[in-house]
């Protein structure tokens, strides 16, 4: 159950949330960032009072050095603040915006790792993995850049926008009036392109997914065999063309929609300075105001239309900011859960492993993957579970890590439910290699240690990396067991084979050296001289361990105690190799039967 805490922030405001955020990011950014609202504060101004100054002492005394320093103090106060006003914006940009980005990104990588395992398959976690993403994607959201550069304008519009005002009521108050009109019509027009925008943007979002993904397959060289084989490349082409149509599609669409009320806009701004114009040429003509004030107030009024609305779009702005960056939020404050166990697992007098009428149904799915197991696996045993594809044999290795939890009965460490158990220290338990491992594009010997491998020496890795088979390769290597796996950061790298990458998996789980060992078709990528080998040294490499192991291959299976044999979610058969064998008409040896007659 999620805590008040995490409700708490899931409620505040998008806002506030990224405010806090860029404060606990790098605290040098607020004072630099008032700075940069002052002068935005200050910059309307000059173009307010200059030409007013410059006009009177023309139309005054005329003196030319007071006429040359007015000019020139405009001229200089207007590149100072506009080369601060860009500096500040890059300063901000790359330092903190940019910055800040990669740090929520990283937000979202870090939930995703913490995750409860069953709910990264559920299709509405999906979803909102990829809502988060598109919360602070710049292109969408305007992330942190959006957000902060809106406030600031929000903020330095508002204070020039009073200032103004009451610059221009001390003269007439007409003006105000054409003002409020023209913001009533505007603030209309900005409400629909708004919502035509936001809508344009849903459908850009869901094209763009699909989009990103066939780039993604045409530029990564792993699906490079496939497109080539297959002749691939010019349906992917086509695809990629397709999205780019309908992309243009809603581009133009929505551009079309739009037209009418960016006219409008136009129309009403066109209006209100016309007016305005000729209000206070009247009063010029009346000679209730100079040429000076004329061009002061002018200003003015162009300047409190434009704060006006650009507080009224910068708002809107921000509810588009908030409407995704909530999804962000609430993807990683959110979906936490607490992990329900809080005991130390003891294994000092051994292990025994028990599952108990233990049934299990994927999220979402009609059928029970799993159908009443029952299986006791001893301290020190070695099990073997075999069975056709889509037999069970992975989902019950999955239950047993704790990546679900049974839909029904229950899972037992030394008589005690696993989920009962704190969860470090169960993992602490197991070492695993599943048959879709992931290794990581760093050096070997990280992929080997994981955590501190700065605290580990090379040597005491060796034997391992030898037990393995891979000691003829990382010698062959410059750089040894720092060679980096792949090139994907580094040149320098290496890109091992399919057997080679088994290996450096075997040898990771070998290195935890928890007390049950679980291998998950462990010599699938290896050939057949390798497979021996690893089959030879199997019993050295699992002495004093429990050791679950499956594998389509069966000629492994004389190497184990015991053997499960899976079919359809169920346990069918369990024995030795050769008690199975001599079951007549068994699916065991049914499937060795077949193995055999082709490996002859």
């Amino acid at each position: 159950m999620m805590k008040n805490s995490e409700n708490r922030i899931i409620k505040t405001h998008p806002v506030r949330y990224f405010a806090a955020a860029m404060r606990k990011y790098k605290k040098g950014f607020y004072p630099l960032y008032a700075v940069l609202i002052i002068v935005l504060m200050v910059q309307p101004f000059i173009n307010i009072f200059g030409p007013r100054m410059m006009i009177d002492e023309i139309l005054g005394s005329a003196d030319l050095n007071m006429i040359v320093k007015i000019a020139a103090v405009m001229v200089f106060a207007d590149f100072v603040i506009k080369t601060v006003i860009r500096f500040l914006f890059e300063e901000l940009d790359k330092v903190y915006f940019q910055g800040l980005n990669r740090f929520l990104e990283a937000g979202v990588g870090k939930k995703s790792m913490e995750l409860k395992y069953e709910t990264t398959e559920n299709k509405e976690i999906l979803d909102s993995l990829a809502d988060a993403r598109t919360g602070i994607d710049e292109g969408y959201s305007g992330a942190s850049k959006g957000l902060f550069e809106s406030l600031a304008a929000i903020i330095s519009s508002i204070v020039v926008l009073v200032l103004s005002t009451a610059l221009v009521i001390r003269y007439t108050w007409i003006p105000i009036v054409l003002v409020i009109a023209n913001v009533g019509f505007n603030t209309f027009f900005e409400s629909r392109l708004s919502r035509i925008k936001m809508e344009q943007i849903s459908l850009l979002a869901k094209n763009d997914r699909s989009y990103h993904y066939l780039l993604h397959n045409l530029s990564d060289i792993k699906y490079g065999k496939d497109i080539r084989l297959f002749g691939a490349k010019n349906m992917m082409l086509g695809r990629v063309d397709e999205f780019n149509d309908r992309q243009s599609e809603i581009s133009r669409t929505h551009a079309r929609k739009a037209q009418r009320y960016v006219t409008g806009s136009k129309i009403n701004l066109a209006v209100t300075a016309a007016l305005t114009y000729l209000i206070l040429a009247l009063m010029v003509i009346d000679k209730r105001i100079s040429i000076g004030d004329f061009t002061m107030l002018s200003t003015a009024v162009t300047t409190i239309v434009a704060s006006i609305n650009t507080v009224l779009k910068k708002m809107l702005e921000l509810k588009k900011f908030c409407g995704y960056t909530d999804k962000y939020i609430r993807y990683v404050e959110g979906n936490n859960y607490d992990e329900k166990g809080d005991k130390n697992v003891d294994v000092s007098d051994g292990i025994v492993i028990e599952f108990k009428n233990v049934s299990f149904r994927y999220p979402g799915a009609s059928s029970f993957a799993l159908k009443n197991i029952n299986a006791v696996i001893a301290d020190g045993e070695h099990l073997s579970v075999v069975g056709l594809n889509g037999a069970g044999k992975t989902t019950f290795i999955k239950l047993l890590c704790r990546l679900y939890e049974p839909t029904e009965g229950e899972i037992l460490l030394n008589g005690v439910n696993i989920h009962d158990y704190d969860y470090g220290s169960y993992m602490k338990q197991l070492s695993v290699v599943f048959q879709d491992f992931c290794l990581l594009g760093f050096s070997i010997k990280e992929n080997l240690i994981c955590d501190r491998p700065d605290k580990v020496q090379d040597s005491e890795l060796m034997p391992l990396v030898e037990r393995v088979g891979l000691k003829d390769k990382v010698d062959s290597l410059p750089m040894g067991l720092m060679t980096p796996v792949f090139r994907y950061y580094d040149q320098s790298g290496f890109e091992p084979s399919g057997g080679e990458q088994q290996k450096i998996a075997m040898a990771r789980a070998l290195y935890k050296d928890g007390p049950v060992l679980i291998l998950d078709e462990p010599t699938a990528a290896l050939d057949p001289v390798a497979e021996k080998e690893i089959y030879e040294q199997f019993n050295t490499m699992v002495r004093n361990k429990t050791a679950i192991f499956i594998s389509h291959r069966l000629a492994s299976c004389r190497f184990c105690d015991r053997l499960l044999v899976f079919k359809d979610g169920e346990i069918v058969e369990s024995g030795t190799h050769d008690s199975l064998l001599a079951l007549p008409g068994g699916l065991y040896a049914q499937m060795y039967g077949a193995q055999e007659k082709m490996y002859c």
